[in-house]
C-alpha cells in the first residue's frame, strides 16, 4: 500500500509540474497580449491626434483661402 501512496504523489506532483508550467505559459502569453493591447492603444491614439491635427489644417487653409478670393 506504501507504493501506492509513492505512485500516487509523484503523480500529484507531475500533474502540478505540469499545471506550473502551464500557467507560467499563459503568465507570459498575458503579459505579450497586454503589451501588445498597449502598444496597438498607443497607435490608435496618435492616428486620433493626427487626423485632428489634419483637419485643423485644413480648416486653417480654407479660412486662408476666403481671405485670398475675397
Amino acid at each position: 500500500m506504501e507504493k501506492e501512496t509513492k505512485i500516487n504523489t509523484s503523480l500529484n506532483n507531475t500533474l502540478e509540474e505540469e499545471l506550473r508550467v502551464m500557467l507560467v505559459e499563459k503568465n507570459k502569453e498575458n503579459h505579450r497580449l497586454r503589451s501588445h493591447i498597449e502598444m496597438l492603444e498607443k497607435t490608435v491614439a496618435e492616428e486620433q491626434e493626427a487626423k485632428y491635427r489634419a483637419w485643423v489644417k485644413l480648416a486653417d487653409c480654407k479660412k486662408e483661402l476666403d481671405k485670398v478670393k475675397n
